[in-house]
């Protein structure tokens, strides 16, 4: 009987199918989203079978944007914000290279929650080098128009600050629920700024948020996890679109309230 039962066991091993790696992980992250007053993040890019170019952005709490430049042989024009990520290769991205984050001074006194934005599609156009810290609408309006027909996606990736002495503050995965957000009839640089507001102003979880960028015609959307119930959710969302400068947009949940589709009327 012991060993019917172990040559079962062997058998359903075998019969297993093994996971494929990496399949539940997302195609940009950072190691860690928690981080103390002298980290400095580490991004991961994916492996992937083409060779793709990868801008980085650092949103600070202040609501500015900052190219994050990078010197070596990686690079698109030998020390730009824009890397050639090579395929089947995946890269660790340390971001930085001194004690406390590049960007912005630290007061000491309390925890900052900002982002990481990492354009990841086939082919960038110069234009994304800015050389000065932009404010975001400024930034999304550019990004909005120069992203248009290329392959890809942003990537935000929001992680915490906390000064000197403060502990990071425990994000609420576990407590989270999943919401699927489509947008009809918005601008593109619409959709960023409504995702930037979530996931830096928010109270969800330190995940990733990833946009891909529409074909022409094509829909847009994003995933977005919140410890919020589904009413409370739609109402902040509605007021997150409207301080976003579209007073006549309306909210549908097509009867299930982690579904919603932010509609704005044409002209």
């Amino acid at each position: 009987m012991r060993v019917l039962l172990l040559a079962t066991v062997i058998v359903s091993l075998f019969l297993m199918v093994p996971p494929v790696a990496g399949a539940s992980e997302q195609e940009v992250r950072l190691d860690v989203a928690e981080l103390r007053g002298g980290a400095v993040p580490r991004v991961h890019v994916a492996a992937s079978p083409r060779t793709r170019s990868a801008a980085f952005y650092a949103r600070t709490a202040d609501g500015l944007v900052q190219p994050i430049y990078f010197n070596g042989r990686l690079t698109v024009d030998g020390a730009g914000p824009v890397l050639q990520i090579p395929a089947g290769e995946e890269k660790l991205i340390r971001i930085g290279g001194t004690p406390g984050l590049f960007v912005a001074a630290r007061s000491g006194l309390r925890q900052d929650r900002e982002a990481m934005f990492v354009l990841l599609a086939e082919s960038l156009p110069a234009v994304l080098t800015e050389t000065r810290p932009i404010s975001a609408d400024v930034f999304f309006r550019q990004l909005a128009a120069v992203a248009r027909g290329h392959l890809g996606a942003l990537h935000i990736l929001p992680y915490t600050i906390a000064a000197a002495g403060l502990a990071p503050e425990v994000s609420r995965q576990g407590e989270a629920v999943e919401f699927e957000i489509a947008f009809d009839g918005l601008a593109l640089e619409a959709v960023f700024t409504v995702a930037d507001i979530l996931t830096v102003e928010g109270d969800g979880p330190l995940a990733p948020v990833v946009i891909n960028l529409p074909e022409a015609g094509g829909g847009i959307g994003f995933s977005y996890s919140s410890p919020a119930s589904g009413a409370e959710f739609r109402e902040r969302l509605g007021k997150i679109v409207e301080g976003a400068g579209l007073p006549g947009a309306r909210i549908v949940d097509h009867g299930d309230t982690t579904h919603l589709t932010v509609i704005f009327p044409k002209p």
